[in-house]
């Protein structure tokens, strides 16, 4: 008899204890699920800004060269490509704004965590510009026993502005995946009969402070 009420005492106690840890692995499971619930929501709530990170830099080709016809006669026209002649105007305006002092202009420091901007000061601009717009090379004829080299300037102009550098900040807002362009910088591609290929960024622009 007494052996009977151990037993059924022991199998009351386990099943007291099996319901218990069963109700709290529940409420458990709801509580996260309700969490991830209410961040998706959050997420999602009209205003709210969820920040993807707040600094993102990368290249965008504006010049396809592969591509015959740059207009958009041409199917494959938006294949890391601005059309011409809409997308041609658009770079020589915004190289024309930013060497004549229309648009700020800002040192462009490839080591930099880009916190914050050093804007290159008005009296200085002429001479900065005039100075990293001129790419200078040495041409050296081998062939002739004393050879003397030949300095050649090679002047830089919106023609050699293939590609486009931002600095960008990526959030979710309103359910949307959105970016926020910080700065742009034009990315010069330097080129020379018998010379390799230079590509260099020399300045910032910010188009909204």
């Amino acid at each position: 008899m007494k052996n009977t009420i151990k037993v059924l005492l022991f199998a009351a106690i386990t099943s007291i204890i099996f319901v218990s840890c069963n109700n709290e692995n529940t409420t458990e499971s709801d509580n996260k699920q309700e969490n991830q619930t209410e961040q998706t929501s959050n997420q999602n709530a009209p205003g709210n800004k969820l920040i993807i990170t707040d600094k993102i830099m990368y290249d965008v080709p504006i010049v396809n060269e592969i591509i015959g016809d740059r207009t958009k006669n041409s199917p494959d026209w938006f294949w890391e490509n601005l059309p011409s002649p809409d997308g041609d105007e658009f770079i020589k305006n915004l190289f024309l704004d930013a060497v004549s002092g229309k648009l700020k202009t800002y040192y462009y420091d490839i080591t930099g965590d880009y916190e914050s901007f050093d804007e290159i000061p008005s009296t200085e601009l002429k001479s900065y510009m005039d100075d990293v717009l001129t790419y200078e090379i040495e041409i050296i004829d081998t062939t002739v026993k004393r050879f003397k080299p030949e300095r050649v300037d090679i002047h830089l102009d919106y023609r050699n502005i293939k590609k486009l550098r931002f600095l960008e900040e990526w959030y979710m807002q309103d359910g949307e995946f959105r970016k926020r362009v910080i700065a742009v910088a034009p990315y010069f591609t330097i080129e020379y009969p018998d010379m390799e290929t230079v590509h260099s960024v020399y300045f910032w622009i910010l188009l909204k402070e």
